[in-house]
C-alpha cells in the first residue's frame, strides 16, 4: 500500500462533508473533490460511529440513512478495533492528553502510528499540535 496516499479523515470532515447546512461544508466539499480520485481514505469504526450518531440526531434518521448508505459503500480503508488495541490507545491517551487529545482522538493516532499514516484532515485543533502528524485543515481559521 502506498502509504503517502494515505489520508486518515477526522469524523468532523465528514460531518461538515454530508451536512450542507455547516459554514464549512463547502470548503470540505472542494476538498474531497480533490482528494477522492488521488488518495486512500481512511477511517476508524469510533469515527463511523461518531458520524452515524451526529447525522440522525441532527439531521434526522431519513436523511442520516441516505448518507450512511453513501458512507458505507464507499471505497475506505478502515480496520475494525480490538482489545489488543486498548494499550496502544491506553499510551497515546497518556502521551497527549495534555493536549486536550480525550479517548476518541487517543483511538485515531493508535491507528495512524499502528499503520505508518502521516496524514490527518480534521478542523481538531489538537491534533494539530503533535508534530508527528501532518493535519490538513481545508477549512479557513475565522470560519
Amino acid at each position: 500500500m502506498e502509504y503517502e496516499r494515505i489520508i486518515f479523515l477526522d469524523s468532523n470532515f465528514w460531518i461538515y462533508l454530508f451536512d450542507e447546512t455547516t459554514p464549512e461544508h463547502p470548503y470540505i466539499k472542494n476538498y474531497f473533490s480533490e482528494i477522492y480520485e488521488t488518495s486512500i481514505l481512511a477511517v476508524n469504526l469510533i469515527v463511523m460511529i461518531e458520524v452515524i450518531h451526529y447525522l440522525v440526531k441532527r439531521l434526522g434518521v431519513p436523511f442520516a440513512k441516505k448518507k450512511w448508505e453513501l458512507f458505507s459503500t464507499m471505497a475506505l480503508y478502515y480496520e475494525n478495533l480490538n482489545f489488543e488495541d486498548l494499550d496502544s490507545i491506553f499510551s497515546e491517551l497518556c502521551n497527549y492528553s495534555h493536549l486536550g487529545i480525550g479517548g476518541r482522538d487517543a483511538t485515531i493516532i493508535s491507528f495512524l502510528k499502528s499503520y505508518n499514516i502521516k496524514k490527518i484532515c480534521t478542523h481538531d485543533k489538537s491534533f494539530k499540535q503533535i508534530t508527528e502528524i501532518e493535519v490538513i485543515d481545508p477549512i479557513p481559521e475565522n470560519i
